[in-house]
Formats: structure tokens, C-alpha cells, sequence
């Protein structure tokens, strides 16, 4: 399972305060802001993140911010960065920092945002997240699947090979009727998906968006449930708080199941 930690996203109020307080100080890369912003990312790693999302959609989404958390992230850590916008001229000015080649995160049937994002993300070779599924509503597998087909077809054409891309069912909160639909609907998805495309294309999901509405404190009880489904439905990678550390221990049992991780108690301890 591939773990992309969204922990840097200012959907959270603790980094959205890091943000304010970075633009204070000017976007300076040497500021107490950036070093908050160095510290959780260095926790974000030593909890085994694969890949970093740096998400400013909700808040800060400009060039200059998303300037500021690339230069920032990429001084404390190599892994891959994936980054979450809404403003092609952030997106571009993220992908001109990375070292590395990047995500670009979100992209739907939307006409007008994949004429002005995909070129751009195909011009610094990074890879993709696809959103074909509906957010607010349950989506079929079948219209799912011709989504994934369309979407896949228009990366294709720009020179985004399959073996970027990523495709996301998009999960509805399960405390919603459309949300346990959606779910079975999404189970069949992941099952269908890999002979989809060929090559495949990978999976990925965001994992919070299936607790939201429940109580806070039975969240990570069904999004770690989740993920395990998910998982064995061939769920790829995932979108997940790696700081979490209920997510740390399912992520290590999905390993112990896999043969990838040999099993001992304290792996499945809560750390």
C-alpha cells in the first residue's frame, strides 16, 4: 500500500496557522513558520510516508504558498510530492520547485480545468490523480469505469503513461445512504479496474472523507475498517493521516497479511 500522508493540508487549523504565519513572515523559507512546517514533516516521514501531499486548495491556494511548502517539504525530505490545487499558476509554480517528479491531484471530467492543469502537469512529468467518481453522489461502476477510460485516453494524449496515473472512486461518507451505495459501487470498481487499462493504472483514495458525519471518536474506528476493505478489494494507495496511529497499525497488519512485514506483538501495538 502506497501511503500518501495528508497531514500538510490547510483543511487542518494547525497548518492553516503555519500558513498565516509563513505569509507574516513573507514566504521566508528560514522562518519559525517553515520550520513548523520542517517539523511535521519530518514526523510525516518517520511514520512512513510514501509520498507528501501539500494540499492549499481551501486556504493560501497562490503561487507563493505552494512556492513556499515545496521548498520547505523538499529541504527535510526526498519522497514524492503531490500536490493539491485549484490555481494553474500555484500548480506550475509548485512543479518549477520540485526536484522530483510530483503528483497533481484532482483532476475530474471538468472540460475547463483539464485543458488548463493536465498540460501543464504533462509538461514537468508529473503523475495524476483522477476523481471519477461522484463526491456528493453514489456513481455506477460502468459510469466510473468510462470515466477512468476518458480521463486515462487525455493523459494519454498529452504523454502521462498509465504508469502515473492514479484514479480515485471517490468515497462518500458512509453515514449517508448514497455512501454505503456508493461503497459496493466502489468495491466492484477496484475489483474491475485493473483490466481496465493497459498497462493499469493504479488506485487511490481519500481515506477521512468516508468517516465524515460520524462522531469523532468513531472515526478511526471505520476508517481503519475501511482501508482493510479496501485493501482487499486492491485498493493501491491511499490518501490517510500517517500521524494517526490507529491508520500506523492497520497500515502494519496490511503488510503482516501481505507477507511483507514479519509478524511480531509489538507490530500491532499501538505506538
Amino acid at each position: 500500500m502506497f501511503l500518501i500522508a495528508d497531514n500538510i493540508s490547510t483543511r487542518r487549523a494547525s497548518v492553516r496557522y503555519i500558513f498565516q504565519q509563513a505569509k507574516a513572515a513573507d514566504w521566508d523559507t528560514g522562518s519559525e513558520p517553515a520550520q513548523m512546517l520542517s517539523e511535521l514533516t519530518r514526523q510525516c516521514v518517520a511514520a512512513g510516508a510514501n509520498a507528501l501531499e501539500i494540499n492549499i486548495q481551501q486556504h493560501y491556494d497562490r503561487p507563493e504558498a505552494m512556492q513556499f511548502a515545496v521548498n520547505v517539504v523538499q529541504g527535510v525530505t526526498d519522497l514524492q510530492l503531490c500536490l493539491s490545487t485549484n490555481n494553474a499558476e500555484a500548480l506550475q509554480a509548485g512543479l518549477r520547485a520540485s526536484k522530483h517528479l510530483s503528483l497533481v491531484n484532482y483532476l475530474s471530467i471538468d472540460e475547463a480545468k483539464l485543458r488548463e492543469m493536465l498540460p501543464v502537469a504533462a509538461n514537468h512529468g508529473a503523475g495524476v490523480v483522477f476523481l471519477v467518481g461522484d463526491i456528493a453522489v453514489a456513481t455506477d461502476v460502468r459510469e466510473m469505469l468510462q470515466k477512468t477510460a476518458i480521463l486515462v485516453g487525455a493523459a494519454n494524449e498529452v504523454g502521462i503513461p498509465n504508469d502515473s496515473i492514479f484514479v480515485d472512486p471517490g468515497l462518500i461518507h458512509i453515514t449517508s445512504v448514497a455512501g454505503q451505495r456508493h461503497l459496493v459501487e466502489i468495491l466492484d470498481f477496484l475489483r474491475a479496474l485493473p483490466d481496465a487499462t493497459d498497462p493499469a493504472v493504479k488506485s487511490t483514495c481519500w481515506l477521512v472523507n468516508g468517516s465524515a458525519g460520524a462522531p469523532q471518536r468513531l472515526r478511526p474506528v471505520i476508517e481503519t475498517a475501511l482501508l482493510l476493505m479496501l485493501a482487499g478489494a486492491g485498493l493501491s494507495s491511499v490518501f490517510l493521516d500517517v500521524l494517526l496511529k490507529e491508520n500506523r497499525r492497520t497500515v502494519r497488519l496490511l503488510k503482516i497479511f501481505n507477507n511483507e512485514l514479519v509478524y511480531s506483538d509489538g507490530e500491532i501495538r499501538y505506538d
